[in-house]
């Protein structure tokens, strides 16, 4: 699994994670030692469209602690009620 794929494995979904987080995550799921300085490289490659959505915000409580998440949409969140 290369390394773009783990960062959207771990990231994708309702929770935000920090750099660390990330290859901390990296580490215990896939056995991989990934870097800060290498998650955001992966960070800024992923592409966004109509269906995935990147999210970047400021930690509550710190001042520049980013924290990210990748948020897919699917066809059953488009239509909330038939």
């Amino acid at each position: 699994m290369k390394q773009q794929d783990r960062l959207e494995a771990i990231i994708t979904g309702p929770e935000y994670w920090t750099l660390e987080e990330i290859c901390d995550a990296s580490k215990l799921l896939y056995k991989k030692k990934d870097t800060p300085c290498a998650m955001s490289a992966r960070w800024r490659n992923v592409e966004e469209s109509s269906t995935v959505i990147k999210h970047k915000r400021v930690r509550e409580g710190t001042k520049r602690l980013y924290e990210y998440r990748i948020e897919v949409k699917t066809a059953a969140n488009d239509t909330e009620e038939e």
